[in-house]
């Protein structure tokens, strides 16, 4: 803490404080006397601590002082929310900027996604003059490998005298971050709260089928694991019993051997538990006076089976109060989308949840869908929500429990124990401060997950910031435009937070790596001792995660001491020489492909300039443009292969294959020099997005009724698309089960894709050089930004999104014919990616 002395509050800082009238906690005063001097502050305390008082108290000063303020949300979701909740505060004086929404971008106070602010730094925007604070919500977010590097962009980037507010989780490491902030924009407190605002108790659940009954203990005693769920559970191991702790088990078998136990078992009285289902849950809280609670499920479709078997077993958590008012509130987020819209989305099978009280709430549901469920949930009006882990970055929605179905997730390459960081996330959730006295984190028996690993998770408080940068193509293209050479560029690469924690690390991190490879190796001969990786019994599926996680220890080890020993530098030399390669960069000036990399933010940004470049995207119909800018926008992340991509011209499906092929061409270019590749295009999405554009309704892009397997094989008959259109032989959506890739997406998986697309199509729009190419990206934005995606980027109250697009297209409009497309062949350069279910 500075010895420095705090400068009285502001008059409007008291104001703040007085109108909420509460007494500030001992860490936020703290955080206030930060504010007060000056400083910079990072507060790593726990969910609903009340970590938001202080940047509005540090806002409040800067407004006072005739300054701006920036507040920063890591999804656009939730500067939505942020944007409701300031707005009771600051009334009309709060904005909002994110690729969705443009609301108010004069107001004092804006609240932006992070990207936005990084974008509005390396452009020189006049918005930084007078900004005196930033706000960055959910700091931690920086240790995301996708997007984590823009949290250091942003601190590294801003005017010297603009001062920083970071919110974050409770972190094992918050002094160490803290030091880093201090040491690129001259002093930053750190301000660390462990305690809980409600005190949190931890819940073990296992059912036992032999006194088919429920169990209850406490996960630990003394700050240890609890040996009254050893000495339970111990009877089944001793005698042998394999059912118990097998495969089937965990599925809650149904039949005389099955969920009811044996004869054999019951008269002897032998434990056989099972992990508890989630009716049974749902009983079992009610009964405790328990609800409401969040389960969480690592699983879209877990959470709408959770809904749907709740719904089937009768339960029936609403009053007809409530019942009354979650109808209201589902229409009033729905209102704007047509009888056709709503089928599509089954309205009406979710409108029966929340009826019900039950509701899910994953990415896989359109906007509209969550902001209901978020507002029903808020009000009091459900008693479980099914979730997985997405609910845990920011939305507040504070319950009395919490549920952790599972300690395991997929993590892309096989599934792994969840963090301490992230099982405290998770739980975090669990007790409303002004409401509850106490809140109650339950994890389940699970066949493979050891009670000892549940309760290292609960029992642990190590969570660990660690660093995600790494220098990108649009990176290097700000740096060398603002850079007076590669030193100076180099120099400020070395001031993040990864070069920061590594500069004089390497002898610790040299030696963990031996532990960490002679623990691999032990982890790796166990398990070939158990049969190796195809054995499918609980001891087998423990140690296969023990090598999963000693192989990212060592991997993790291993970048971090390429990185200490100049691996940013490396990196950033490659990447440049790479970009003189291909003609956007001439020594220490950029040429015209490099100058519109500047303005491309996107994970394929590179490839953007290269097929615009090369005219691929020249010539081109709003359709026809929306379908090729979604094959670099779309990425392909089921596990299954998508059906074939369709195309309406032989000339687009060779302009398809040629993206493709810049994609691969860049991906050997890439390996040569040492870089990570860039994903390659995938056409998969280009029929929805083309129908989209045409004015296709989403039910026949989509389907309704049952869905069709997911993999299919052979091309398809041609289809006709457009408002209105016939289809191919009879019947409707249901009986051709959706349009393409269509037909395996969710409402929100499709909304999300098309927003996506139509912020590439903004930067297309802006970046191209020819002006028939601007006007036909800004047309094909305009036709894919309507219907259910229009309504989804709408904000209650403040008025039509703005896109931002080049007002010379405005007389442009989606052509409404009926196209047809016709089967065309492309191949697919890798194998499907494997990602989220």
């Amino acid at each position: 803490m500075s010895d420095a002395v705090p400068a009285p509050p502001s008059r409007r800082a008291l104001q703040l404080l007085a109108s909420r009238a509460i007494t500030p906690d001992r860490f936020q005063q703290d955080a206030f006397d930060a504010v007060d001097r000056g400083n910079s502050v990072l507060v790593a305390a726990p969910t609903s601590s009340g970590k938001t008082l202080v940047a509005e108290y540090a806002a409040a000063r800067a407004l006072e002082a005739g300054l701006t303020v920036a507040y920063t949300a890591p999804t656009k979701a939730l500067s939505n929310q942020k944007l409701r909740d300031l707005a009771g505060w600051l009334g009309d004086d709060v904005g909002l900027l994110t690729g969705d929404n443009v609301v108010r971008p004069d107001a004092r106070t804006v609240v932006m996604t992070t990207e936005v602010l990084r974008n509005m730094i390396y452009a020189g925007s006049g918005f930084l003059d007078d900004l005196g604070v930033v706000v960055l919500d959910e700091v931690h977010y920086l240790q995301d490998p996708y997007r984590g590097s823009v949290w250091e962009e942003v601190i590294i980037g801003l005017p010297a005298r603009t001062r920083l507010v970071c919110l974050s989780a409770t972190v094992s490491n918050a002094a160490e971050l803290a030091e880093w902030i201090g040491s690129v924009r001259e002093h930053c407190e750190s301000v660390v709260e462990t305690e809980r605002p409600v005190e949190l108790h931890d819940h073990f659940l296992v059912f036992d089928r032999t006194g088919r009954r429920m169990h209850e203990f406490p996960t630990l005693s003394g700050g240890r694991p609890n040996r009254d769920v050893e000495r339970f559970l111990e009877p089944a191991r001793r005698g042998g019993d394999q059912r118990g702790a097998g495969r089937g088990a965990g599925r809650g078998d149904r039949g005389e051997s099955g969920r009811n136990g044996s004869r054999r078992d019951r008269d002897h009285g032998v434990v056989r538990p099972a992990r508890p289902r989630h009716v049974e849950v749902i009983d079992h809280l009610v009964e405790r006076g328990r609800l409401p609670a969040i389960v969480f499920v690592f699983s879209r479709r877990g959470c709408d089976d959770a809904v749907r078997t709740c719904l089937e077993h009768g339960v029936a958590l609403a009053d007809p109060t409530a019942q009354r008012r979650v109808r209201e509130i589902a229409a009033q987020h729905l209102a704007g989308t047509d009888a056709a819209d709503r089928r599509a989305l089954r309205y009406d099978e979710w409108v029966d949840g929340l009826v019900a009280g039950v509701a899910a709430h994953h990415a896989g549901m359109v906007p509209p869908f969550k902001e209901a469920v978020e507002d029903c949930f808020a009000a009091g009006l459900l008693g479980v929500v099914f979730a997985t882990e997405t609910l845990a970055l920011g939305v507040n929605m504070p319950a009395r429990s919490v549920v952790v179905e599972q300690l395991s997730r997929f993590r892309g390459d096989g599934f792994a124990l969840l963090t301490p960081g992230e099982y405290t996330q998770l739980t975090g959730r669990a007790g409303r401060r002004g409401i509850d006295d106490v809140g109650h984190a339950y994890t389940l028996w699970n066949p493979y997950t050891s009670f000892h690993e549940a309760a290292h998770l609960v029992a642990s408080g190590d969570f660990e910031l660690e660093s995600s940068f790494r220098p990108t193509f649009n990176m290097a293209v700000n740096l060398i435009a603002t850079c007076r050479d590669r030193a100076q560029a180099v120099g400020l690469l070395e001031r993040s937070f990864a070069q920061f924690r590594a500069n004089g690390r390497v002898p610790e991190w040299a030696d963990e790596l031996d532990d960490a490879k002679a623990e691999l190796a032990r982890a790796r001969r166990r398990l070939r001792q158990l049969g190796g990786s195809k054995q499918e019994n609980r001891t087998a599926a423990a140690a296969r995660r023990r090598v999963e996680t000693c192989e990212r220890r060592a991997n993790a080890l291993t970048g971090r001491i390429g990185l200490a020993e100049g691996g940013l530098a490396r990196s950033f030399d490659a990447i440049t020489a790479l970009l003189e390669e291909l003609g956007c960069v001439r020594g220490w000036s950029l040429t015209d492909s490099g100058e519109q990399l500047r303005s491309v933010f996107h994970d394929t940004d590179l490839l953007v300039v290269l097929a615009l470049r090369s005219g691929l995207l020249d010539g081109r119909r709003p359709a026809e443009m929306a379908g090729l800018v979604s094959c670099l926008s779309y990425e392909h992340r089921s596990r299954t292969d998508p059906p074939p991509p369709r195309f309406p011209s032989t000339a687009v499906a060779e302009a398809a294959r040629e993206i493709e092929s810049l994609g691969v061409d860049l991906n050997v270019r890439e390996e040569r020099v040492g870089l990570v590749q860039t994903r390659l295009p995938e056409a998969a999405f280009f029929e929805c997005a083309y129908a989209w554009a045409t004015g296709a309704a989403l039910e026949d892009i989509l389907g309704t009724g049952e869905r069709p397997a997911p993999r299919r094989h052979g091309r398809r008959p041609a289809r006709s698309y457009g408002r209105g259109a016939p289809s191919e032989g009879s019947g409707d959506g249901a009986a051709r089960g959706g349009l393409g890739l269509g037909s395996e997406l969710t409402p929100g998986d499709f909304v999300r894709q098309i927003r996506n697309l139509a912020d590439l199509l903004s930067q297309v729009a802006k970046v191209a050089q020819r002006r028939e190419t601007r006007r036909s990206a800004t047309a094909a934005m305009r036709a894919v930004d309507r219907g259910v995606v229009a309504v989804a980027t709408r904000i209650a109250g403040a008025g039509p999104a703005g896109a931002g697009a080049a007002d010379e297209s405005a007389a442009v409009r989606p052509s409404r014919s009926t196209l047809t497309l016709t089967p065309a062949t492309t191949s697919r350069g890798t194998p499907a990616h494997e990602g989220d279910s």
